[in-house]
C-alpha cells in the first residue's frame, strides 16, 4: 500500500503493462527466491522448479501490477506454489505408495460385470416392451424415448392428453411389473 498526496493508505492499481523486464528480475531475483523457498524445506530440485514456475507465471500474467512492487509480486507467487505443493502433498500422504496415487483413484467405467448385467436388462427391457399392446407401447415409446408430452402424444396419435396419460400410467405398470419378474 502507498501513502497518497493526503497521506491516506491506498491499495496501487493493477494495470496491464504488456512486458516487465523478466530477464533482469530473473537475475536479480532468482537466487533470492530459491533461498526463500529452501527455507520451506524443499529439495533443492523441486525448490529450482518452483522458482522457474514463478517466473513462468509472471510472463503468463496478462494484468501486473507496477514494476516496482515486482519483488512483493515473485514472493508472493512462490510462496503460493510452495503452500500448493504442500497441499498436493498432503493428500498424497493419504495413499501409502504415492506412485501408485492414482491408480486408486475410482473409476468411472463400468466394471465387465456392470456391463453385462445393464446389457441382460436391456434385453428384458425390449422383450418387455415388444409384448406391450400397442397402444401402450406407442404412447410410452414417444413420452420416454422421444421425450415428448401428453399433449404432443394426444396430437400425433389423435387421442385426448388424458387418455395418453392413463394409457402412459397403464404401460409404466406392466413394465414396473414384469421388470421385477426375474
Amino acid at each position: 500500500m502507498l501513502r497518497d498526496f493526503c497521506g491516506c493508505w491506498s491499495i496501487p492499481k493493477v494495470q496491464t503493462v504488456t512486458h516487465w523486464d523478466v530477464n533482469n528480475l530473473f537475475r536479480t531475483y532468482r537466487g533470492r527466491l530459491l533461498h526463500f523457498v529452501r527455507q520451506r524445506r524443499i529439495s533443492w530440485h523441486l525448490a529450482d522448479d518452483i522458482v522457474q514456475d514463478t517466473f513462468v507465471r509472471v510472463v503468463a500474467t496478462p494484468s501486473l501490477p507496477e514494476q516496482c512492487f515486482a519483488q512483493s509480486y515473485l514472493y508472493r507467487t512462490a510462496n503460493n506454489l510452495v503452500i500448493d505443493h504442500f497441499r498436493r502433498e498432503r493428500i498424497l500422504t493419504f495413499v501409502q505408495d504415492s506412485e501408485l496415487a492414482f491408480e486408486v483413484i475410482a473409476d468411472d467405467a463400468p466394471s465387465p460385470e456392470q456391463i453385462a448385467w445393464s446389457r441382460q436388462e436391456l434385453r428384458h427391457l425390449q422383450k418387455v416392451l415388444e409384448s406391450l399392446p400397442r397402444p401402450l407401447r406407442d404412447v410410452f415409446i414417444l413420452a420416454r424415448v422421444e421425450g415428448k408430452t401428453y399433449v404432443q402424444i394426444g396430437e400425433q396419435l389423435g387421442i385426448p392428453t388424458q387418455t395418453a396419460f392413463s394409457r402412459m400410467v397403464k404401460a409404466l405398470g406392466v413394465v414396473k411389473e414384469a421388470m421385477e419378474k426375474p
